[in-house]
C-alpha cells in the first residue's frame, strides 16, 4: 500500500489556546490526510508540542508559579481544542519531557564531539526584558521579537553551532529541494551573513546544556530541529533504528519559519546524514506554507481586538468556512456573513441526504474534480465543487448507497457531518 507521512508544524502551547491559524493548519491538513486515506493511502500524520520556552517562563514569574506546571495546564487546553478539532493526529511527544530532552541532549553532545557544538567569547544580543541572549535573527529589527525590547549588545561566553561548516551545502541543495520559491531566496540570503548558530539562553525552562557546571539552557530552535525524526521511534535506547526512518513527504507550517526553523531543521538533518544516521541529507520532500488569515484587512490579534476564537464555532463549519476562504497558500479575509451561508449549504446537504427512496447517482466526476484541487491545495475549489453538485442535482432523489458514499465525501472536510446522521 501506499503511505505518506504528513507533518504540521507543532505548536508552542501558550496560555492563549489554539488560535485560528493555528486552526488554519491542523483542521485544513487534516482534512487532507483524510482524502489521502480515501484514497486508500495510509498516512503517517503525528503530532506533538514545542513546550520549553520563554512565555512559559515568563508568565510563571508574574504569578509565582512553575513553568512546567504552567506548561502542562496548558497543553491540556491544547489537547481539549484538537479534540474538538475532530482530527486525527496521533500525539507522539512533548518536547520538556525528559525522555525527549534526553536526545536533544545527545544531538548537542554529538556535535560537540565533533567540533561543531563550542563556546567563545563574542558579541550578542541581550534583551534586558527577557533576560537572555537572543540569535541575530530573533534581533533582526534591534528588538526582542519575544517582547519588542530594544536589544543590546553584550560581551559573554556562549556556546554556538558551527552552521558555517554546511553552508555551502544548504545553499547548493536548495536547487534541489521542494520548497516556495520565497522561501529559498530568503534561505539563499540567509545563508550568504550566515553567522553561526548562537545556542546558549540564559534562561531555566529549557534543555539543560550537557556540560559540566553550565547553568544555561539550550535555544528552542534545537529542540524542534529534529523533532520529526523521533515521531518515528519510541525506542528509548537508540535515536532513530534505521529501519524506522522515513523521509517526511509534506511539511506544512507558516511562512515565518521559512529561514531560522527550517535551516536549522535542515543543518540537523545533515549533521545526522554524516554520521550514519539518516540515509538521505534534506529532512523534507515537500513543504508548503499556509497563507494568513485577516479580518477587516488586518491581521488578527488580541491587542486589536479582532481576533476570531475558534472555541466560537461548530468546529466542522469553521474547517469548511477556512477551506472556502481562497487558496490554501493565500489566505482569505474573515466575514461573518460567509460562515452564515455554508451553514445553510450544510443543512441543505443534510436534508437531501436524508431522503433514500431514490435512485443512483454518479459522482466519479465530483470525486476527480475533488482529487484534483485537494492535490493542489485548491480547498476553496472543493467547497465550491461540492455547492455546485448539490445545485445541480438536488432535484435527483437519492438511493441509499449514493447518499452514504456522499456523506462519507462530505466527512473527509467536515468530520462530524458523518455523526450527525
Amino acid at each position: 500500500m501506499n503511505s505518506q507521512y504528513i507533518c504540521v508544524m507543532f505548536p508552542y502551547p501558550s496560555g492563549a489556546g489554539l488560535h485560528l491559524g493555528h486552526y488554519y493548519n491542523y483542521a485544513v491538513m487534516d482534512s487532507y490526510c483524510r482524502w489521502q486515506r480515501f484514497k486508500g493511502t495510509a498516512v503517517f500524520q503525528p503530532f506533538g508540542y514545542d513546550a520549553f520556552g520563554l512565555p512559559a517562563e515568563n508568565y510563571a514569574r508574574q504569578i509565582g508559579g512553575d513553568p512546567k506546571t504552567v506548561t502542562y495546564e496548558n497543553i491540556e487546553r491544547f489537547r481539549d481544542q484538537m479534540a474538538r478539532m475532530n482530527t486525527q493526529y496521533e500525539e507522539k511527544l512533548v518536547t520538556c519531557d525528559p525522555s525527549y530532552v534526553k536526545w536533544t541532549q545527545w544531538i548537542f553532545t554529538q556535535l560537540h564531539e565533533r567540533g561543531l557544538a563550542y563556546k567563545k567569547n563574542g558579541e550578542v544580543n541581550w534583551c534586558t526584558s527577557c533576560e537572555t541572549v537572543l540569535a541575530n535573527e530573533q534581533a533582526a529589527s534591534g528588538s526582542c521579537d519575544r517582547c519588542g525590547t530594544q536589544v543590546i549588545k553584550h560581551e559573554m561566553n556562549q556556546w554556538y553551532f558551527r552552521i558555517t561548516a554546511y553552508r555551502d551545502r544548504l545553499i547548493a541543495n536548495l536547487d534541489h529541494i521542494d520548497y516556495p520559491e520565497s522561501t529559498k531566496k530568503q534561505q539563499r540570503v540567509w545563508l550568504e551573513n550566515l553567522h553561526d548558530w548562537c545556542v546558549s539562553r540564559q534562561r531555566s525552562w529549557g534543555c539543560p546544556i550537557p556540560v559540566e557546571g553550565e547553568t544555561d539552557t539550550l535555544d528552542t530552535f534545537v529542540d524542534s530541529s529534529f523533532y520529526y525524526l523521533r515521531y518515528l521511534t519510541n525506542a528509548e535506547d537508540e535515536f532513530l533504528p534505521r529501519e524506522s526512518y522515513k523521509q517526511v513527504d509534506l511539511y506544512v507550517g507558516g511562512p515565518e519559519h521559512a529561514c531560522m526553523h527550517l535551516i536549522y531543521a535542515r543543518f540537523i538533518h545533515m549533521f545526522l546524514y554524516d554520521i550514519g544516521v539518516v540515509p538521505v541529507e534534506e529532512p523534507f520532500k515537500k513543504v508548503i506554507h499556509q497563507g494568513m488569515i485577516t479580518r477587516d484587512g488586518a491581521k488578527m490579534s488580541k491587542s486589536k481586538g479582532n481576533a476570531v476564537n475558534p472555541d466560537d464555532y461548530d468546529p466542522d463549519e469553521l474547517r469548511m468556512y477556512l477551506m472556502f476562504m481562497g487558496h490554501y497558500f493565500d489566505g482569505g479575509d474573515w466575514t461573518e456573513d460567509n460562515m452564515q451561508g455554508l451553514r445553510r449549504f450544510f443543512g441543505r446537504m443534510r436534508r437531501w441526504l436524508e431522503d433514500t427512496s431514490g435512485t443512483p447517482l454518479d459522482t466519479s466526476k465530483l470525486e476527480d474534480q475533488l482529487d484534483w484541487n485537494v492535490e493542489r491545495f485548491k480547498f476553496n475549489k472543493v467547497v465550491s465543487s461540492m455547492m455546485e453538485f448539490y445545485n445541480k442535482n438536488k432535484a435527483h432523489k437519492l438511493d441509499a448507497p449514493t447518499a452514504d458514499r456522499l456523506r462519507t465525501i462530505m466527512g473527509v472536510f467536515a468530520p462530524g457531518f458523518v455523526d450527525r446522521n
